[in-house]
């Protein structure tokens, strides 16, 4: 499959089957780094930091592994965390080898955008995703870009993909405001199935965010 900033491939890695995202460079990609997402992200010293701030050759070689790893710094954070996500096995060169989620044929999981719900289920998922995005900010990450379309569904529910533009929550001055997009996309999407439940139990439960 191809999305917006990689390419992903099933491959074989020993005796397991395992998913391959491959990132793609930076012309060539869609979905752009832009500054309301990196902002607060840590650097690894200050020459590092004014050669991505002048765009230099070798800077903007560095932001772009900053932003590669920034993916992989949050499935392994949010995995330690008990977030639902692919589990990452290493990161080399543009190349990030994690769990293949898959259904109960082994086959690939569907995303969620491409599921037909029930009320039932509608509002089971959204439950659970929005406990899933409470558990993330209490590991000091929002997604920033969470929808149906970043979403996997195996046999035991919803699992959150697709996070280098994962944002930190106290560092960032537009984290809130992301995290809210995050949210309203899911009562927005849920609530096809379920307008009856969705909105109103989430301004309910979890007020204006």
């Amino acid at each position: 499959m191809s999305g917006k900033e990689a390419n992903v491939y099933i491959v074989i890695c020993g005796e397991n089957i395992r998913c391959a995202k491959v990132y793609k460079e930076a012309n060539k990609r869609s979905f752009r780094q832009a500054v309301h997402y990196t902002e607060g992200r840590k650097v690894k010293n200050s020459r590092m930091a004014r050669a991505m701030e002048k765009g230099t050759r070798y800077g903007r070689k560095e932001q772009e592994a900053a932003w590669q790893n920034a993916e992989v710094d949050a499935l392994y954070k949010l995995a330690a965390a008990g977030v639902r996500v692919p589990h990452p096995y290493g990161f080399y060169e543009g190349v990030l080898l994690m769990e293949l989620v898959s259904d109960e044929n082994g086959e690939p999981a569907p995303r969620l955008n491409d599921l037909v719900l029930t009320d039932e289920l509608a509002r089971q998922y959204h439950h659970i995703l929005i406990r899933q995005v409470v558990r993330m900010l209490c590991a000091g990450i929002v997604h920033g870009d969470l929808s149906e379309y970043n979403v996997l569904v195996d046999n035991n529910g919803p699992v959150i993909i697709d996070l280098p533009q994962a944002v930190d929550a106290a560092a960032n001055n537009n984290a809130c405001k992301m995290l809210e997009r995050d949210v309203n996309n899911l009562a927005t999407y849920f609530g096809q199935f379920a307008p009856n439940y969705v909105l109103p139990i989430m301004v309910k439960k979890y007020g204006p965010l």
